[in-house]
């Protein structure tokens, strides 16, 4: 678990997988590993997820971590644990999630919004704590938060685009999640994963400029 957490804060994005269709996970996959991504997490309401996070941790061991996103509660963390997801995020903040991923030593990263949930989030046990939905306060939030809890580690989330990624950063969060941006429905289905290959590394340059 601590590994992932490095490799949060060393790499500062994780992807954010939602609504592809399973035979599109693999040329996907090779776009972002092409692109510099060396995080992923496949959404739980995705369609065949837990066999797409159970076959790409098998096919990137030690080169991409993969986890599982809208991971709800206790009951969701156990099948993605078993399915291998090395970390379990959730937009909200569920106790049993996080003490489900904190069993099988996965990491978890809980969503919250409030100074109260991101505290709660802490003291069960979250090492890191997503911020989310972040489009609607913006990266001036973030800031106003690390004053108060500049302990709280915070990966920003909603929102996130190569263009703004880096002003959150600026502003304390330890890393970013970024979704529809660089995951393109649109480009999938039109097989143009070059697109997404050079969005991605795009965003990895804009975010380590800072």
């Amino acid at each position: 678990m601590q590994e992932i957490i490095q490799q949060v804060k060393q790499s500062k994005v994780i992807v954010i997988i939602r609504g592809i269709e399973r035979p599109q996970a693999e040329p996907l996959f090779e776009a972002l590993y092409a692109g510099g991504i060396r995080l992923a997490e496949v959404t739980l309401n995705t369609p065949g997820a837990l066999d797409i996070i159970q076959e790409m941790r098998g096919k990137y061991e030690g080169r991409m971590s993969v986890g599982a996103g809208t991971v709800l509660d206790a009951r969701m963390a156990e099948e993605a644990a078993a399915a291998g997801a090395q970390f379990l995020i959730s937009p909200n903040t569920d106790q049993g999630m996080i003490r489900c991923a904190l069993k099988h030593q996965v990491m978890p990263l809980p969503g919250a919004m409030t100074p109260s949930e991101i505290v709660q989030a802490v003291s069960w046990g979250a090492p890191l704590v997503k911020l989310f939905p972040c489009a609607s306060f913006g990266p001036g939030y973030v800031k106003e938060l690390r004053g108060p809890l500049h302990d709280v580690e915070l990966v920003a989330v909603g929102g996130i685009t190569k263009d703004n990624a880096a002003s959150y950063l600026e502003a304390g969060a330890v890393g970013v999640g970024v979704g529809g941006s660089v995951v393109s429905l649109q480009e999938i289905r039109q097989n143009n994963y070059t697109a997404i290959t050079a969005y991605a590394k795009q965003l990895l340059a804009a975010v380590n400029h800072n």
